[in-house]
């Protein structure tokens, strides 16, 4: 090739213009989302829980719960998440829209990993975004996890029960007791009473 060919209208590439974005979130809002609470007794309320079918740990304390929810004249609404992208991942957000507008109140966990986390707060979110008491469960290591994506989701406010880590290697009796352990708070936390 030679150098006046090099300086071509022909091999000289069209100016364009390049646009740069800032990957930056928008801060969240000063005040947040308000969160509700119930402020009476539990019975009578359909009071739901939410898992992904993925932990052991949680998927024995919401067995645990369910018992101790009907014993106080409540009615549990258990709902199993499933994949979050392509067609499931619809399904699974019309799933979670549907059990949010059929509950009282409730609670999405368990956040012991990042994305189950994230998710498990996004699941909270659609409760209170129902005008429902809402909780999100995770363990110690990812509450911080938990509390920064409430807030970048807009609800600063969101309630979180925060469990022991590591949850899922314990032997079944020790999350029995913790289960037994957690029940009250999780009821205070939603501002019911038995």
């Amino acid at each position: 090739m030679t150098a006046s060919a090099l300086r071509s209208p022909e091999s000289v590439p069209t100016a364009r213009r390049l646009r740069i974005r800032l990957p930056t979130a928008r801060p969240p809002s000063e005040t947040g989302a308000p969160a509700y609470t119930l402020d009476r007794p539990i019975a009578g309320l359909r009071v739901g829980l939410r898992h992904e079918g993925s932990w052991r740990s949680w998927m024995l304390i919401v067995e645990e719960w369910q018992g101790f929810l009907r014993r106080d004249g409540a009615a549990p609404v258990v709902v199993q998440t499933g994949e979050r992208t392509a067609a499931e991942g619809e399904r699974t957000r019309a799933l979670v829209r549907s059990w949010a507008e059929s509950v009282d109140c409730g609670i999405s966990g368990l956040g012991t990993c990042g994305s189950c986390t994230s998710w498990s707060v996004h699941d909270a979110v659609t409760l209170e975004k129902q005008g429902r008491p809402a909780i999100v469960a995770v363990t110690e290591e990812f509450a911080q996890h938990a509390h920064n994506m409430a807030n970048h989701l807009g609800h600063k406010n969101l309630k979180v029960l925060v469990l022991p880590y590591p949850l899922e290697a314990r032997p079944e009796d020790e999350l029995r007791t913790i289960a037994r352990e957690f029940y009250p708070k999780f009821l205070a936390q939603l501002g019911a009473t038995k």
